[in-house]
């Protein structure tokens, strides 16, 4: 069965960097890295990392590597690239610190079952949801997870489930849908990016992640948003950094609105409305297949 190793980069609350690590840990990985993007990490045992693999990207980390590219998406390009050149184990499994494998998958057997002649293995995204009148600070209490639409009339659809607020989606989902990977390890000429890797500008050959022992797929569960008070949290920092270099037309929209509902202190309804499914939402979505429990 082949081995692999997880990194990710972040910036985040300890008890984040814990929950992500025990997760993980949990699917026995070789290794777990995470690329803390800042100066003030927390102690790597108390987030269940060996102090080698809690790697804080500061001033002096930067400083050996040309200087910090001022998007964060520059900045995952540079760690994923040195872990891949660094890496001991089969795989590299490339995710950020809100995503999760949904269920009890067995990514070895996963990544094992893996035809020979495709260099990388694409997990597809969920996004979890609540249900209206859940409690909505409680952080990873989503129980719901909401699938990528690919049918016609993306636009519309989002507008008829998402009343007022369907600008915001794209295939349904308020992140991306376009799922993490993870990629073999000793493959000439290869860049590894955020969502897939890619040998010049072409994207390598990538399998579906299938579970061999059920023969479905194998998803990764996005947390796009943690909780009410992370997410509040997650919004304000953006807005400080003023980082939107890379940042898609809906993800500036939903900037916009946050902003605005953060000045008339409105944000707890539009969290509830990009992230909690009244019951009509949640049968027409199971309907159509693009809803799952947690």
């Amino acid at each position: 069965m082949p081995d692999f190793e997880v990194v990710a980069m972040a910036l985040a609350p300890a008890r984040h960097l814990a929950a992500f690590t025990d997760h993980y840990r949990a699917k026995h990985p070789a290794r777990i890295r995470i690329y803390f993007d800042g100066e003030d990490a927390p102690d790597p045992v108390q987030v269940g990392l060996d102090p080698k693999d809690l790697i804080v990207c500061g001033a002096a980390f930067w400083a050996t590597r040309g200087g910090r590219p001022q998007a964060v998406e520059d900045r995952q390009r540079v760690v994923y690239a040195e872990a891949y050149s660094t890496l001991a184990s089969d795989w590299l499994l490339v995710v950020d610190i809100d995503e999760m494998i949904l269920g009890d998958v067995d990514v070895s057997a996963v990544l094992g079952a893996v035809a020979a002649e495709r260099e990388a293995v694409i997990f597809p995204s969920l996004e979890a949801v609540w249900r209206a009148g859940d409690d909505l600070t409680r952080e990873y209490g989503a129980t719901l997870a909401r699938k990528p639409y690919h049918g016609p009339l993306a636009d519309q659809f989002a507008d008829l489930i998402y009343p007022g607020r369907g600008r915001f989606f794209v295939r349904g989902l308020l992140a991306h849908h376009m799922g993490k990977h993870a990629v073999r390890r000793g493959l000439p000429d290869v860049m590894v990016c955020i969502h897939e890797s890619k040998r010049g500008d072409r994207p390598l050959k990538a399998a579906r992640a299938r579970d061999p022992g059920t023969g479905r797929t194998a998803w990764l569960l996005h947390h796009d948003a943690i909780g009410l008070d992370a997410w509040r949290a997650k919004w304000d920092r953006r807005v400080a950094a003023g980082d939107t270099a890379e940042m898609g037309r809906r993800r500036r929209r939903q900037q916009a609105a946050y902003v605005q509902a953060r000045e008339a202190g409105e944000e707890a309804a539009l969290f509830a409305d990009l992230y909690a499914l009244k019951p009509w939402q949640q049968a027409i979505l199971r309907r159509l297949g693009l809803l799952l429990n947690i």
